[in-house]
């Protein structure tokens, strides 16, 4: 029987830590692209004040819609004449235009298979995309994220030629060149892509060339199933880790997967090790609490630490996924008094630990905790590998010997909640 802790169903609360990565800063990432936003005036508030903190405010426009024009049934016309409008005023003509529709439409119908070849044959070297912002989707099979990367990536289109090459899927931020992976890769001949270094759309066309999608976060598994399906591109699910021997298994299974050998790699592996030890050194018996926005594999990085002799405290979650199902068992039984909290739950608000000693490893228990010494990290950015570990590593030495304040660092981030 799993010990794993199940959360009810209530109230979110959703506190000023929450969020980051918004639909309009991931939209951002294609290139050669613009967004236009068909929602009610108050739906667009949160992109855009998103948009503005994260200098992609000059890739979005908004057509506001009002009850009229939901009522009258004149909403999905209004969007090519706006298009047109939109095309006559941008300084360069975008090659992807993303057509964003709120909540509202998901009750609406729309047909926008039919709206975008009308689109299409108005502005046929544009490429037409619907996403949705519709949060409310949030707990279903097609979330918010994981509709958007599928939007993203569906206009990629089969190519007969195969590169050497594999995609990174699912992350929003690339992964650090200073990954050891990219070295170990370039020099078999091989070569990373990600949609946020692609510097045109025709490179990012290029990705369908690929030989694998290494998949880096859930958000990307509908996207990377279709796209096996659609494209025969095979995916490897290959989320960013801290546990040496967890890194070295994927490593392995790309070999595989590639029919390659990517040489020695165990000086990597030494120096992970290494600045595990000289971590747990420095802090010693300082408490941890750790934040699954920060890591996507929050009860494997539990394990990690709590093996190196760190004093692991608290894991804050809004659920245990099954890929970390294992890993919770094993924390739980190595840690039977271990806290686990939902960072989501409406008594959130009402936090007893206030003010004790930690080092919080993300915003929300750094928020939650008022902890002096947070980590700077959301959703592993730029992390992977054992140089993930080096890295991540340093950051908690750094913010162990430094004070710092979870709302400076949450201003800092641009989240809009």
């Amino acid at each position: 029987m799993c010990s794993c802790p199940s959360f009810e169903k209530t109230l979110h609360y959703v506190s000023p830590a929450h969020g980051g990565w918004g639909v309009i800063r991931v939209a951002a990432t294609m290139p050669e692209s613009y967004m236009l936003f068909v929602a009610p005036f108050a739906c667009g508030r949160h992109g855009a004040l998103g948009g503005i903190l994260h200098n992609v405010k000059n890739q979005v426009s908004y057509l506001f819609i009002d009850e009229s024009d939901i009522v009258s049934g004149n909403y999905e016309h209004l969007v090519p004449d706006a298009v047109e409008e939109l095309l006559q005023s941008l300084p360069k003509r975008p090659k992807v235009m993303m057509i964003f529709v709120s909540c509202l439409d998901d009750l609406l119908g729309t047909d926008h298979d039919a709206l975008n070849a009308e689109l299409s044959a108005l502005c046929p070297d544009i490429r037409f995309v619907t996403c949705h912002m519709n949060p409310f989707k949030q707990d279903t099979k097609i979330p918010p994220m994981v509709g958007l990367q599928r939007s993203l990536f569906s206009i990629l289109e089969k190519s007969a030629d195969r590169k050497k090459q594999i995609n990174m899927v699912g992350n929003n931020a690339s992964v650090s060149s200073g990954c050891e992976l990219f070295s170990l890769l370039g020099a078999q001949g091989w070569k990373i892509n990600h949609i946020g270094t692609a510097e045109t759309l025709d490179e990012f066309l290029g990705f369908s060339s690929s030989r694998l999608n290494l998949v880096l976060s859930p958000s990307a598994s509908l996207s990377s199933r279709i796209m096996d399906e659609k494209l025969g591109i095979p995916f490897l699910n290959a989320y960013p880790t801290y546990d040496i021997d967890e890194i070295e298994e994927t490593y392995r299974e790309i070999e595989r997967r590639l029919g390659i050998s990517l040489g020695d790699f165990s000086g990597y592996k030494n120096r992970a090790a290494s600045a595990i030890k000289n971590a747990a050194e420095t802090i010693g018996s300082y408490p941890v609490v750790i934040d699954y926005q920060a890591v996507r594999k929050p009860f494997t990085l539990a394990n990690v630490l709590f093996d190196a002799g760190f004093n692991v405290k608290m894991v804050a979650v809004d659920a245990v996924p099954e890929f970390e199902k294992v890993a919770c068992e094993k924390i739980l039984s190595k840690i039977p008094g271990l806290m686990i909290i939902d960072a989501l739950h409406h008594d959130s608000v009402k936090f007893e630990h206030v003010d004790e000693e930690c080092l919080s490893i993300g915003f929300s228990v750094g928020y939650l905790t008022k902890s002096k010494h947070v980590v700077d990290l959301m959703e592993d950015e730029t992390l992977y590998g054992f140089y993930g570990i080096e890295r991540l590593m340093e950051m908690l030495v750094d913010a162990y010997e430094h004070e710092n304040s979870a709302d400076d660092l949450i201003i800092k981030a641009g989240i809009v909640v």
